[in-house]
């Protein structure tokens, strides 16, 4: 997916001292480090120069010249100390790792600054990974150095969406005899669901600690909400290396980038591979597609059959427009409708909206999308409201009908509706099977040879009086004519065709008729 269409990147990832306290230590750097706070602010390092404004942002690292300087007046800012530390010559607000083995000053920087580039690569492997076609097996891969332990990442029902190595003392997945996917082995999910502690973890809102009580060993994790719906979570065995209290703030910047793809592109239907893109295909194109399986998908998608929906069909202005790429919108329109799936179909992209679920309207629908179909040069069909998910596809039907007829139309709307073009397609369905002049009624033309021969207009008056519902004063209104005019002309017309205008099906007939012969002409 193209990075064009995320409308606020997340900002790049902040370190706090935590974090540079345990990579320094990891590397065998001796150190006392002093915590007064545990705010992620640092995106560098510098040499303190005398005279040099502070900045909160950045770490500074002190010479043994400089400890006896006072720097209480540098509130949130954080040192690196070359030697032992007088906690009084700095602020309460400061935070202060002392290094107190033997080492080389300018070591110890190029060992910060390679700390900052190791956290800066990482944030934007994620960043990379969110416009990726498998951005959450592409992020816990990338997550690997930094917390040197296995991830995974499952649904509220259990199923694995992400875990690119397994390690030994993991759990073995389980395979989903109907789907074949992986999910936590069922016996453990029934173990989950009467144990007090997991049941407690299920409301927490940032990142948490799991005992060892069940697994043997303990389990870094973070709930992934979307609003207040629990979509499921990114869990850290313990298995390789001891956690670290940094290990905290790690997990809680993956889990914000995990549910940056929730919130913006909902990843977790591309988690589902073809699953789910193989659903929705089939849905639309009827082959394959299984009623009965509805409800499992469906329920996925906390979804409902009888929910109601809309399906809409986008495709470029212009057939010379060779810049469209559906790829790319995808998650612009799936994060610009609630509960919307957008897919390629047949060359052209798909939506599908659930309506109800979205707790939204056609009229907010079309409204969201009108920025990018207007400045992309698309335009786009829209079926009616459907009452059930196993309308929709003659839902794209009607959305392919309604877009084909719309852009004949040369409206300057970006958007048709089916009901628009309705009748027109329906009249021209029955002109395919019987010529139109032998489609619509015989009593016009014998009306229009009459008004040729003898220099009258009943076919036009029969016309305007059925438009107007027979309502006399209108009709002699829209004729310039006297009622006892009308009056005459209608007698005529009963005389030459024998119009019964008290019946409603021949009223409907001739209506029609009228417009068949327009489409004729």
């Amino acid at each position: 997916m193209q990075s064009a269409y995320i409308e606020h990147p997340p900002q790049r990832y902040r370190l706090s001292m935590q974090v540079l306290a345990d990579e320094l230590e990891s590397r065998k750097v001796g150190l006392r480090f002093y915590c007064r706070g545990e705010e992620a602010s640092l995106s560098g390092v510098r040499f303190y120069r005398k005279g040099e404004p502070p900045r909160r942002d950045y770490v500074y690292l002190l010479y043994q010249e400089d400890r006896a300087r006072d720097f209480r007046s540098w509130e949130h800012v954080h040192f690196v100390v070359m030697g032992e530390v007088n906690l009084e010559e700095f602020s309460f607000t400061s935070s202060v790792i002392g290094i107190y083995s033997k080492e080389d000053p300018h070591g110890i920087y190029n060992t910060l600054q390679e700390i900052f580039e190791k956290y800066a690569m990482w944030d934007e492997q994620l960043q990379w990974a969110l416009q990726s076609e498998n951005p959450l097996e592409r992020m816990l891969a990338a997550s690997r150095e930094v917390f040197e332990n296995p991830l995974f990442i499952h649904d509220t029902d259990f199923y694995v969406l992400a875990c690119p190595r397994w390690v030994e003392g993991m759990l073995h997945w389980e395979k989903e005899a109907r789907t074949g996917r992986e999910m936590v082995p069922l016996d453990l999910i029934n173990e989950f669901k009467v144990d007090e502690e997991y049941l407690s973890t299920l409301k927490a809102r940032e990142v948490t600690m799991f005992s060892s009580a069940i697994r043997g060993y303990r389990i870094l994790f973070a709930n992934l909400w979307s609003q207040d719906r629990y979509d499921g979570r990114i869990c850290v065995d313990e298995l390789e290396r001891p956690f670290r209290k940094s290990d905290y703030l790690h997990l809680s910047h993956l889990a914000e980038m995990v549910m940056l793809c929730l919130a913006r592109q909902k990843l977790f239907w591309l988690s589902l591979g073809s699953d789910i893109d193989r659903f929705f295909t089939q849905a639309l194109d009827g082959e394959g597609f299984d009623p009965h399986m509805v409800q499992d998908y469906l329920r996925y998608l906390q979804w409902n059959r009888e929910d109601k929906y809309l399906v809409l069909k986008i495709a470029p202005d212009r057939e010379d427009y060779s810049a469209m790429t559906p790829a790319g919108l995808f998650g612009y329109i799936e994060a610009q409708i609630a509960e919307g799936r957008a897919l390629l179909f047949h060359q052209d992209i798909a939506v599908i909206v659930n309506l109800t679920a979205g707790n939204t309207t056609v009229a907010e629908v079309l409204s969201n999308l009108a920025y990018i179909l207007r400045e992309g040069l698309f335009k786009m069909g829209v079926s009616a409201e459907l009452s059930s998910f196993l309308d929709v596809r003659d839902g794209y039907t009607q959305a392919s009908i309604a877009l084909e007829y719309g852009k004949k139309s040369r409206s300057m709307l970006w958007y048709y509706h089916f009901e628009d073009y309705a009748l027109r397609f329906l009249l021209d369905c029955a002109r395919r099977e019987i010529h139109p002049h032998l489609l619509g009624s015989e009593k016009l033309r014998k009306l229009k040879e009459y008004d040729g021969k003898n220099n009258t207009e009943l076919y036009h008056t029969m016309e305007v009086y059925l438009q107007l519902e027979r309502n006399v004063v209108q009709t002699s209104k829209a004729l310039f004519i006297h009622r006892s005019t009308l009056f005459y002309r209608l007698d005529r017309i009963q005389k030459i065709v024998e119009v019964d205008f008290e019946n409603e099906e021949e009223r409907l007939y001739l209506s029609l008729s009228y417009r068949l012969d327009r489409l004729d002409d």
